[in-house]
């Protein structure tokens, strides 16, 4: 009964020192220069490591550099809200989910990527759900 005590307390903390390790950029610490597809794919990586505070630096940091990019913008709201729902954070991300379908349906709808419209769609859809919300017709 010890042993597991001792090989649970072990696991624990070797876990614990794995997520620690996870370092998450400032922004200031990323090169300027880094281009919006560079920074989807430190995004990307990140949050494959599970180090979504990481991910969500390098999605927030892609909103401030290329907010005139609509491509670029869409898909990093897309990714932030992705990364709430991952962590069952509804509420948060009915709320951007709402904004981007918005976006869809407004008149620089023409200029977004079509794929995140119906992605936005199926989770906002399941989002509403989780948060008891009658979907709108």
């Amino acid at each position: 009964m010890k042993i597991k005590s001792i090989v649970y307390l072990c696991c624990t903390i070797m876990t614990l020192c794995l997520f620690s390790c996870m370092t998450v950029p400032k922004e200031s610490e990323i090169p300027i220069d880094a281009t919006a597809a560079d920074l989807t794919q430190k995004a990307q990586e990140a949050f494959d490591s599970g180090n979504h505070r990481a991910a969500r630096v390098y999605y927030e940091t892609i909103l401030k550099r290329f907010a005139d990019d609509e491509s670029a913008y869409i898909a990093a709201q897309y990714e932030i809200a992705h990364l709430h729902i991952k962590k069952h954070q509804w509420k948060d991300a009915y709320t951007i989910l709402e904004k981007i379908i918005a976006q869809y349906e407004g008149p620089m709808a023409m200029h977004l990527p079509p794929d995140y419209y119906k992605l936005a769609k199926i989770d906002h859809a399941r989002a509403a759900e989780k948060l008891g919300i009658k979907a709108k017709e």
